[in-house]
């Protein structure tokens, strides 16, 4: 007897092509390399996941909104502790917008027997190209 109760409920399959990142593992490349970090690792691990292009805008537009923030912050205030806080806290905070649109597609793809790729290399080079390059933009805008 086919019972309802008995089938499964997740019926997606690991999508062809590059296996996903963990969306949790992208907070570590967020809080050293900025927004910037934090949205670029976002948008390719999107990708990956299959998200439509309106979330994977909206993603992007958290990385410059909170670069932005970063930004202003840069321009109010002198010390660098506070630059480097800001950087902390915005990259955190584009990491959360990128979470929450990948929780859902990364546990189906898990649950469908994907393995997560291994975030090491592109986090370092996020963390270490994005938090220059942010650098370099706040001496040559800000300061």
């Amino acid at each position: 007897m086919q019972d309802e109760l008995f089938s499964p409920t997740i019926q997606e399959r690991p999508a062809a092509g590059k296996p996903p990142w963990r969306p949790e593992s992208i907070l570590v490349p967020a809080v050293f390399g900025g927004p910037l970090a934090a949205a670029a690792l976002g948008v390719l691990n999107g990708g990956r996941l299959g998200l439509p292009g309106r979330r994977l805008a909206a993603i992007g537009a958290a990385g410059l909104v909170g670069f932005g923030a970063r930004l202003a912050v840069s321009a109010a205030v002198d010390g660098n502790s506070a630059v480097r806080l800001a950087g902390m806290v915005t990259g955190v905070l584009v990491w959360l917008a990128a979470l929450s649109f990948q929780r859902a597609p990364f546990r189906a793809y898990t649950y469908g027997g994907g393995e997560p790729a291994s975030l090491i290399g592109p986090g370092f080079a996020a963390a270490i190209g994005f938090g220059v390059l942010e650098g370099i933009l706040i001496l040559v805008l800000v300061r």
